[in-house]
């Protein structure tokens, strides 16, 4: 794999002589550069020109940044011109700028006041810069916050710049001692990890997130009509809210309208119904519900049928899996809680992917048909709908 690891802190000059900037010094970062170095893989190395560098190796290039622009200019020509498939954006990237002073502002001002403007963030850009799909880890760094605001911010960062993993850390910790991090995927998993060895421990999970399969969505013409399944798209509003009255589907974070988990109905031999990607499942509305027509698994392809081209659930691959091998089941319920003495996957692949549909399948058995998803939730099949439901909610 490439890996490309950017760290330190960039700068935004006041005058020739001044700037403002911040106290990083990717010694973090680096680690995981040299955990990428160790397994084999090829990596840029984007750092500050003020922080140290990983000692020499064939498979490192080193490219130094001081400024914002700096820093913006030499990640997209990276990402243009080179394939990265995992990119840990590990600097720490100026919040706000100031118009530049001319030649250098006299010290003898009494005051001196200082306009800062926001700067665009950098990180939404990556994926529309990058020639090739890549894998993106993000950081977030508070201080002295409890663990559960920290999940939440990092959750909500982690969604708003498009990255398949954040790395939440807490400054005060970190001063403390005690170097630990908190994983937040985008489907909220929360995964804990802690010295020794914290850096290959990363880089060992971004690696096995970072090599699956992903499908892709064709929207199939034509639309489906939600008149067609108005009974089974008001069962599915039923359940739904029942699943998020009890915090089973919860939604993505206070304020949101869209809500995790989701509804599977069989509709024929291939297709099925399935609640839409980011519906708000506490009040469903009839074009939340979308039909999958096919999967062509070789292709990677998933096709679906919806009143206004919404997209099914990210869990539409795995529930395609799931009918596809058991026949007899009809229904598929998933939700963000866990079920007691159930078997567990080992690893939480990311949904959408081939791994993520095919892994679970060999835990349900003749007298098991409720599963854990690895820090994310459970599955639960069935021949009814609503018999499935009511067993989830006990």
């Amino acid at each position: 794999m490439r890996i490309l690891v950017t760290v330190g802190g960039t700068i935004v000059k006041i005058d020739d002589v001044r700037h403002i900037g911040n106290f990083s010094t990717g010694s973090f970062p680096a680690k995981i550069a040299v955990a990428a170095l160790a397994k084999g893989h090829e990596v840029i190395y984007l750092h500050a020109k003020s922080t140290k560098v990983p000692g020499t190796n064939r498979r490192l290039k080193l490219i130094a940044y001081e400024t914002y622009d700096d820093y913006a200019r030499e990640l997209k020509k990276v990402l243009s011109k080179t394939s990265v498939a995992v990119a840990f954006l590990g600097a720490a990237v100026s919040d706000y700028g100031v118009k530049q002073y001319k030649g250098k502002i006299a010290s003898s001002k009494p005051e001196l006041t200082i306009h800062l403007f926001r700067l665009p963030k950098i990180i939404k850009l990556v994926k529309h810069w990058s020639r090739a799909p890549l894998f993106q880890v993000g950081f977030k760094l508070l201080s002295g916050v409890a663990e559960k605001e920290l999940i939440e911010v990092a959750y909500i960062s982690g969604l708003d710049n498009h990255s398949d993993l954040t790395i939440a850390n807490d400054l005060s910790k970190i001063k403390a001692g005690k170097r630990e991090v908190i994983f937040v995927t985008p489907e909220k998993g929360v995964i804990k990890l802690k010295e020794p060895n914290l850096a290959e421990k990363i880089m060992d999970f971004a690696e096995r997130r970072a090599a699956v399969e992903h499908f892709k969505t064709v929207l199939a013409s034509p639309k489906a009509s939600s008149k067609k399944y108005s009974k089974e798209t008001k069962l599915f509003k039923e359940l739904c809210g029942r699943l998020s009255m009890r915090g089973l589907m919860p939604r993505f974070f206070a304020g949101a309208a869209s809500g995790h988990g989701s509804l599977a109905l069989r509709a024929s031999d291939n297709s099925f119904l399935i609640t839409a990607r980011g519906s708000n499942k506490s009040n469903l509305k009839p074009d939340d519900v979308v039909l999958v027509k096919k999967v062509n698994w070789r292709e990677k392809e998933i096709f679906v049928a919806s009143a206004k081209n919404k997209r099914a659930s990210f869990n539409a691959v795995l529930c395609a899996a799931i009918f596809k091998k058991f026949p007899e089941v009809n229904a598929v319920v998933h939700t963000h809680s866990f079920a007691k003495r159930a078997p567990t996957t080992q690893f939480p692949y990311t949904p959408g992917t081939l791994e993520y549909a095919t892994k679970p399948l060999g835990l349900f058995k003749k007298n098991i048909r409720v599963i854990n998803l690895k820090n994310h939730g459970l599955i639960a099949i069935g021949n009814d709908l609503k018999e499935t439901v009511n067993h989830v909610l006990g």
